[in-house]
This record gives C-alpha cells, sequence and structure tokens, in this order.
C-alpha cells in the first residue's frame, strides 16, 4: 500500500518551470558563496575585484529569479503538500524565509556598493543607487548582509534535511516531485 502511496504522490510533481527555477536558484546560490569564500584566498587586485563583480552579478540574478519565483506561484499553481501532519507551517515558514532572504540579501549587497560610492553593473548597465554614500550604513548593509548569508546556509540546512526526513524516514514523494519530472 505504502509504494502506491507514494507512486500516487510522485505523479503529482511540480511544474518543469518551477524545478528549473528551484534548481537554477540552487546553482546560483553555490556559484555565489563559493565566488565569495574564494576570494579571501586571493590577494587584492584585478583577480580580486573580478571575483567580487561575478559575486555581485549573481546576488543580482538570485534577486530577480527570486522576483521571478514569486510572481510565478501568483499564476501557476503548486502541487499540494506532502507533508507529516504536525509541520506544514513549518515548511511554509522555512520557505517563506528562504525566499525573504533571497530578496534581502542581494538588496543588501546592493545597498553596501551604493553606500560606498560605488555603481551596481548588471551586463554593462549601470543600476539606480539605492543610497546616498555613507561610510557607516555601508558597514551595517554588510554586516547585516553577512549575517543574512549565514542565516540562508542555516536555512537551507533545514530545508534540505527535511527533504531528506521525508524521503529517507517518511519514504513520501516529496524529493522526487522536485527532483525529477
Amino acid at each position: 500500500m505504502m509504494n502506491a502511496q507514494v507512486s500516487d504522490q510522485a505523479s503529482v510533481r511540480f511544474s518543469a518551470t518551477r524545478r528549473a527555477m528551484h534548481w537554477l536558484t540552487v546553482l546560483l546560490l553555490v556559484g555565489s558563496f563559493a565566488l565569495v569564500w574564494a576570494v579571501d584566498w586571493l590577494p587584492p587586485g584585478q583577480s580580486r575585484a573580478q571575483i567580487v563583480g561575478l559575486h555581485r552579478t549573481i546576488g543580482l540574478l538570485v534577486l530577480s529569479l527570486t522576483l521571478l519565483r514569486l510572481l510565478w506561484s501568483l499564476v501557476s499553481r503548486r502541487p499540494p503538500r506532502i507533508t507529516a501532519p504536525r509541520w506544514p507551517w513549518a515548511a511554509g515558514l522555512v520557505q517563506a524565509l528562504l525566499l525573504a532572504s533571497m530578496l534581502a540579501i542581494p538588496l543588501l549587497g546592493w545597498t553596501h556598493t551604493n553606500a560606498r560610492g560605488h555603481a551596481v553593473v548588471l551586463f554593462g548597465q549601470h543600476l539606480p543607487s539605492l543610497i546616498f554614500k555613507d561610510q557607516y550604513f555601508s558597514r551595517v548593509a554588510i554586516g547585516t548582509h553577512e549575517f543574512l548569508a549565514y542565516a540562508l546556509l542555516a536555512l537551507i540546512g533545514l530545508h534540505v534535511a527535511a527533504a531528506l526526513w521525508h524521503h529517507l524516514v517518511l519514504r513520501d514523494a516529496t524529493l522526487k516531485r522536485m527532483w525529477r519530472g
């Protein structure tokens, strides 16, 4: 009976668009964290500046993709949750915090860059400044940016742990619905 239930659950998959946006976000976040950690190993100079620039570009792509995901959620129905009866609120909370973090972190990075007196450039286009030059606010923005980035890693850890819990312990199709089409 359990296998039939899992098979029925797996047949209600996330759309290809939703899965693509999810996994593209994962790739962008892995790239962004890898770059920011790698930059500490480089001496100051052109290479370091290019890595930071690429990190900023990826952050803006994460921001854009997160906005697109939110818009997609308004026009596209998501399949019903497969969850333990006591935990749907936790899943919803973690997902909301993940999305909020993926909006706030890039915006704080953008604000930090502007507060240092620099323009934010995306694919050669200068984006509007979010704030005037202010060294104090720059430090606050980057500190909050970094704190939320670590909080995002913790949320990602919870999200992955929950997916593995569903897959390995509950043996339902939650992970399969997002993993393959």
